[in-house]
């Protein structure tokens, strides 16, 4: 008999033999996301608790691991989240687009890479204090991509912005070896991440129509090739979780990694893309901006599930040292949902900022309206 390995073990969810190839598979690396769960997890428990013709559900989608998966193996599946640019990355990733008018595109990124002194935009202007973030013929380059992208239609024109998007920090004047765009005091300096090499932003080479060119390229074979495999509908939805029930909709199966009391500033991490792109930051409704407010914003959130799930719901979440965390286990009780299954993850491979937590908990109730 063949070895198994480690990750294909159905008794085993810590994944550790995984490598980016196997995580960002299909369209999950459009665009960078921090401390989302692997797709490895959703579709695991999709494939155990989900049965023919159930609808999925992610609660706080994120950039939609859950609803990519949901849809590849066949489910109809919903998600919400209350940052318009997961919602933007997660229907970058699942919806149709118009092929053709990518290609002609990408043809148009071709002639502007080659030449691009012939297709900057007459303006540098992207945002109030663009000129501090990027360099002028970077600037001009993207003010012509969005100006450009703006032709296209819906989906399309979605899809462009989320793959420049996820390309800006790297195309700015932010150090390179900070999380959280942060301007260098100097335009040279050492990059403390990557062996302390020097960094001149005034002269490095930046060619943005080319590397969404590349960006594109990929992305638009990657969702062919999900738009082929998946037979599941996927309604990626701007929406407060904690009022599910105002969407008149239900499932069957609910898959999240909800925010954690001490969640990632996401507006923050990616404040670039939210004033390039134009986006209404969520400010602090955020769940897991404030701590005194996340247990009951969290009850608020499972008790809303009570009322659109009749089913499983998995829950996703790590251990902490106070037991917040185990708290929305007990929400989840208190609630009437019986506890079916408790799976443990060991954490090997995890952002910097996570550290201290050393396990995950995937928590899987039985919950009926």
């Amino acid at each position: 008999m063949a070895r198994q390995t480690v990750s294909a073990r159905r008794d085993d969810w810590d994944f550790a033999d995984l490598g980016m190839k196997e995580t960002q598979a299909s369209t999950h690396f459009f665009h960078h996301w921090t401390a989302k769960f692997i797709p490895q997890i959703p579709r695991r428990l999709i494939e155990m608790y989900a049965r023919p013709g159930d609808v999925v559900l992610d609660p706080f989608m994120g950039c939609g691991t859950t609803l990519v998966e949901a849809a590849r193996l066949g489910h109809d599946t919903w998600g919400t989240d209350i940052n318009p640019l997961a919602v933007n990355i997660a229907r970058a990733k699942t919806a149709g687009i118009r092929h053709k008018a990518l290609t002609e595109f990408i043809d148009w990124l071709d002639e502007a890479a080659e030449r691009p002194e012939r297709h900057l935009a007459q303006s540098r202007h992207l945002f109030e204090g663009s000129d501090e973030w990027f360099r002028e013929d970077v600037a001009r380059a993207i003010k012509a991509i969005l100006n450009r992208a703006r032709h296209l239609g819906g989906n399309t024109r979605n899809f462009v912005e989320v793959g420049l998007s996820d390309l800006l920090k790297g195309m700015s004047n932010a150090r390179m070896d900070r999380t959280m765009p942060t301007l260098p005091s100097s335009a040279r300096y050492r990059d403390k991440k990557h062996y302390y090499r020097l960094v001149n932003n005034e002269t490095r080479e930046i060619n943005a129509f080319a590397r969404v060119r590349s960006q594109l390229r990929r992305m638009g074979r990657a969702l062919r090739e999900f738009r082929a495999e998946a037979t599941g509908r996927a309604a990626p939805i701007l929406h407060d979780a904690r009022r599910l029930r105002s969407l008149r909709r239900s499932a069957q199966l609910a898959i999240t990694s909800p925010p954690y009391w001490s969640a990632q500033n996401y507006q923050k991490l990616h404040s670039l893309s939210f004033r390039t792109l134009g986006l209404k930051e969520p400010g602090r409704g955020e769940i897991g901006r404030r701590a005194r407010d996340y247990l009951p914003d969290m009850g608020a959130v499972v008790e809303q599930l009570t009322q659109v799930l009749d089913g499983h719901f998995a829950l996703v979440i790590g251990e902490s040292r106070d037991g917040v965390h185990e708290s929305v286990r007990d929400q989840c009780l208190s609630r009437g949902m019986e506890l079916v299954e408790t799976f443990t993850r060991r954490l090997s491979n995890q952002a910097f900022f996570a550290k201290a937590v050393k396990r995950e908990f995937v928590y899987v109730f039985g919950c009926r309206p």
